[in-house]
């Protein structure tokens, strides 16, 4: 009998982990949300944040960069989380500041060193029924960029 219990116990684990493991990622802080991401960006250098943190309209212009790439490269050729390919995060401050007439939106700034190159992020989220949603990223460091324009139609020389 304890067997069998432990059988199905067994199965009914394993069946639940991948669905825990796959949970939809809630944002409800958005502030403390970017912090933690960059908390594991410096802790790990394989991390990838979770890609089920983007509004629709952003989710779109990934989907559009990809299609459109054919199965190469497409105009997003580095990760704008880390403005780079590589990393090494170091000194990372993270602040946030309301939109003006707007409570279902809100601007977290990162800033932080990557390989000793200072940077400056700015995200840009909304809140929607299912939590706050990365609507678009702006890098206003040294090199800048908007990652929606990036994504739709390429890299602006004229900076």
């Amino acid at each position: 009998m304890r067997s069998g219990a432990a059988l199905i116990f067994s199965v009914t684990v394993s069946c639940a982990l991948p669905l825990t493991a796959n949970a939809a990622t809630r944002i409800d802080d958005p502030e403390k949300f970017i912090r933690a991401v960059y908390g594991q960006f410096e802790k790990q250098h394989d991390y990838h944040e979770p890609d089920d943190i983007y509004s629709d309209r952003l989710k779109g212009l990934f989907a559009l960069d990809s299609k459109e790439a054919g199965g190469e490269v497409g105009r997003l050729d580095f990760d704008p989380w880390i403005d780079a390919q590589d990393w090494e995060i170091k000194n990372v401050k993270v602040t946030s500041e309301p939109v003006e007439l707007a409570p279902s939106r809100r601007v977290v700034i990162a800033t932080f060193k990557n390989i000793g190159r200072p940077e400056d992020i700015r995200f840009y989220f909304e809140r929607t029924k299912d939590g706050w949603k990365i609507d678009d990223m702006r890098s206003v460091g040294k090199q800048k960029w908007t990652l929606s324009l990036i994504l739709k139609y390429g890299w602006d020389d004229a900076k």
